[in-house]
């Protein structure tokens, strides 16, 4: 999958690809053969996501792509609990903290695979 432009500062763009084999769509007539069919997750009617993207390079797209997940704040917050983690190692909380900095960092890393497929 790609990403297309929407307009000059988003893209729409396709998450979570789910395969589907063998998809015989509900309204389907009489005999149609299965195929292989794809599903996103994202809000827009045909499961796009649109994404705020400057320009297409590497960064603004993948910043984009973990905008749509991770508000700016909400990636703060994340980043002041791991310092607050590393340096209390014994905070009651520390534990939650480093499961929610794993979290976001594979978040992170599929939005790094998602925009390099797509720029391949």
């Amino acid at each position: 999958m790609t990403f297309s432009r929407y307009d000059g500062g988003r893209c729409l763009v396709y998450l979570n690809e789910e395969k589907i084999e063998n998809h015989v769509p509900a309204d389907a007539p009489e005999g149609f053969k299965p195929v292989t069919a794809y599903a996103y997750t994202g809000p827009e009617d045909d499961g796009g996501t649109l994404i705020e993207a400057a320009d297409d390079s590497r960064d603004s797209l993948i910043n984009g792509v973990i905008r749509s997940r991770y508000s700016q704040t909400e990636e703060d917050a994340i980043k002041t609990h791991q310092i607050l983690a590393l340096t209390n190692p014994g905070h009651d909380k520390a534990a939650d903290y480093a499961s929610e900095w794993a979290r976001f960092n594979m978040d992170r890393d599929e939005a790094i695979r998602t925009v390099d497929s797509w720029l391949e």
